[in-house]
């Protein structure tokens, strides 16, 4: 009779703890749900600040250097300016961030040869196009769009 009453006692120890185990994986799991439906996303406004990027990139003249050094085939400050425009672009993104940038001769509607930054990249689902118009260069009037495309990976 003993031995029946310590394998009942045994047997019913571990359905208990089964039976905690699940609840506490159960609430884990349902506490998870609720931190990720809750947690605001960090991702929803990044073009606004790539815009700004390039607001900056422009108020500082680099966007005017940078089209000037392509025009005037001086490729060590071509190397430099885009260097600096993909580290401001990159830093404005997210983490899991890209883009593509090229600039357009607005007078003859063709792309500037040499301009592209990360022309080899196919642009991801849901594609955030900015364009950004440059009238000058150094004085002169000289009319380019800027075109931006900006996605997220995965």
């Amino acid at each position: 009779m003993r031995k029946l009453s310590k394998s009942k006692k045994g047997q019913l120890f571990i359905i208990e703890a089964f039976i905690a185990v699940s609840v506490m994986i159960i609430m884990v799991t349902a506490l998870y749900e609720v931190q990720l439906a809750t947690q605001p996303s960090a991702d929803s406004q990044f073009q606004i600040e790539v815009y700004s990027t390039l607001e900056a990139l422009d108020v500082n003249g680099f966007l005017d250097d940078y089209i000037y050094s392509i025009i005037n085939s001086i490729p060590a400050d071509v190397i430099y300016y885009r260097s600096i425009i993909t580290q401001a672009i990159y830093g404005a993104l997210p983490d899991h961030g890209e883009f593509k940038l090229y600039y357009e001769d607005l007078q003859t509607s063709l792309v500037v040869s040499g301009s592209y930054i990360n022309n080899p990249l196919t642009p991801g689902d849901s594609v955030v196009s900015i364009d950004y118009l440059i009238t000058e260069v150094y004085g002169e009037y000289a009319p380019y769009t800027i075109h931006l495309q900006v996605w997220l990976k995965g």
